[in-house]
């Protein structure tokens, strides 16, 4: 019975391992098949380099633009807060007339009722 045993194992070994070297059936290619193999294989890589580097070179783009654009507003802020500044100093300069014609009127008022007054 052990026999029977092991003599059925040892065929059934025997027979896979017999029809995994039928399925693993070689193919041997020529030098130039293999020399072409290796050209396309070196060409694919070369294009999917290419491909990552094109994406890599749109983010930036789109990274600087995004850049620009923000630069743009802040100059476009910066130009208005000059702006206003400017207007507040204007005004600002106007006031003080204001007030210094103000104050030669009040004098030549006071001058004028002194007068009034001695007479």
């Amino acid at each position: 019975m052990k026999k029977t045993y092991i003599l059925t194992i040892a065929l059934g070994a025997v027979l896979v391992i017999a029809s995994e070297g039928f399925a693993q059936e070689r193919t041997d290619m020529s030098k130039s098949e293999s020399t072409r193999m290796d050209s396309l294989s070196t060409a694919y890589q070369k294009e999917q380099k290419d491909e990552a580097l094109i994406k890599e070179l749109k983010n930036e783009h789109k990274d600087t633009k995004e850049k620009a654009k923000e630069a743009k507003r802040v100059e476009r802020e910066a130009n208005n807060a000059a702006k206003e500044s400017k207007n507040a100093l204007r005004a600002e300069k106007k006031a003080q007339k204001a007030r210094d014609k103000a104050n030669k009127q009040a004098q030549k008022a006071t001058k004028a009722r002194e007068r009034a007054d001695k007479n």
